[in-house]
């Protein structure tokens, strides 16, 4: 039997916390006599045997304080690029406890905010798994790049401005991980692009490497009637229903709230037609559609997937108009409600939006020309339905639960071959 620790900063709220999540319960699901997983996570979890958190109230008060030192030395050092960084420097003793645990490998995921050290992630001595939901894996502090030009992750950390405290940060960082990750580390890919990407960096590009997307809960987000949804959500039953949404309510620049609101300002149709709903953080998100002149309805956090499934299912397209995605995972919920998804030609995207065979995957960043095509789109009923069904189609077989936790157990059984 294969026993596999799934190391994560959280299990829920946020993307990554939540993919991590989905793939513990998708190999618990299989039921395979040869796997066993554990999901073991920095934040406060519900009731959960097969996952496991910090309860003892001095280490609660520890991880809460590692954070906000992290974030307040973050903010003091001024990085230019309006990304999200982390440094990973202050102990967290959790390879102390790894090593001690009867596990074959620990399968990491987003580990930031001081769930553990770089230094502690080398000295881990059962092989590692890594499933990159961003690039700092194969970067230095920051999580992603502040555009195409970027490619310090490839070419290496050079300061080029010497009174300029975060290239130095940016430097060491980089170095730290060169220097302790001399073990076994395997990656998992959500994307080929953001396995392209790793396969290209100086710190992974030696790595095994494999693209296996995440799972996605068929049995909850699948398609549902698409009038008793509205019914049940309020919203319009005569209109046609452009759905938008993040965790963090689109504040975040990445998830293109702003090129969304360019787009629809191209659209021609009568505002009695049209509404726009959105979901996430209902105050962050408040302000961001204050210019459209078309209905909103702002549905606010949703914390239940069942919820979400009939959200999708309501809407007549999903757009994500993000600027970078590792893998897509609100497009791939969308699609697997059977709702056509509209997004760039950019990251992960690529992966799940196929053009005019079950969404619309338009040049970055040009919002007309997603206008005119999500326009164009709306005005076809059998469009939607052949979209539709391809969309479904298409999650089942690729995102799946049982697809997804078999490709796992696959690498998971070479990696220990391999090693």
């Amino acid at each position: 039997m294969i026993r596999i620790l799934h190391l994560s900063y959280c299990d829920r709220n946020s993307g990554a916390g939540i993919a991590a999540k989905r793939i513990h319960n998708c190999l618990c699901d299989y039921n395979h006599k040869d796997i066993k997983s554990f999901l073991r996570v920095n934040t406060p979890v519900r009731n959960n045997t097969n996952t496991k958190s910090t309860k003892n109230s001095i280490s609660i008060f520890y991880n809460f304080f590692k954070k906000y030192l992290e974030r307040i030395l973050i903010k003091f050092l001024k990085f230019d690029d309006n990304v999200f960084h982390s440094i990973s420097a202050l102990p967290s003793f959790k390879h102390h406890e790894i090593n001690n645990l009867d596990i074959d490998i620990v399968h990491i995921h987003w580990v930031q905010h001081e769930t553990i050290s770089i230094e502690e992630i080398g000295k881990i001595k059962v092989p590692i798994v890594w499933t990159l939901h961003d690039c700092w894996p194969f970067s230095a502090t920051e999580h992603y790049q502040k555009d195409n030009f970027d490619q310090r992750y490839i070419s290496g950390y050079k300061v080029k401005n010497f009174f300029k405290l975060s290239e130095h940060i940016d430097k060491l960082c980089f170095f730290r991980k060169k220097l302790s990750w001399k073990n076994e580390i395997s990656l998992i890919a959500p994307s080929k692009w953001i396995s392209d990407c790793a396969k290209n960096s100086l710190l992974m590009k030696d790595r095994q490497i494999v693209v296996i997307p995440n799972a996605i809960d068929t049995k909850i987000f699948k398609p549902r009637n698409k009038l008793n949804a509205r019914k049940s959500l309020k919203l319009k039953a005569n209109k046609k229903i452009i759905l938008f949404g993040s965790i963090d309510g689109g504040e975040d620049p990445r998830k293109g709230s702003d090129l969304l609101v360019d787009l629809l300002k191209f659209l021609t149709f009568d505002k009695e037609d049209i509404q726009i709903v959105i979901f996430g953080e209902k105050n962050k998100s408040q302000n961001i559609f204050k210019t459209t002149n078309y209905e909103i309805k702002n549905l606010g956090k949703i914390n239940s997937n069942k919820k979400m499934s009939y959200i999708y299912s309501a809407a007549d397209i999903f757009i994500i108009p993000s600027r970078i995605e590792s893998f897509g995972q609100t497009a791939a919920e969308a699609q697997s409600c059977g709702t056509p998804v509209a997004g760039f030609d950019i990251g992960g995207l690529k992966d799940i939006i196929k053009h005019e065979e079950n969404g619309i995957l338009i040049e970055p960043f040009n919002s007309q020309k997603m206008a005119l095509a999500i326009e164009s789109l709306l005005k076809k009923e059998d469009k939607i339905s052949k979209f539709s069904k391809a969309s479904r189609k298409n999650t089942l077989a690729n995102w799946a639960y049982r697809k997804v936790a078999k490709s796992h157990i696959n690498f998971y059984k070479n990696v220990l071959d391999y090693g």
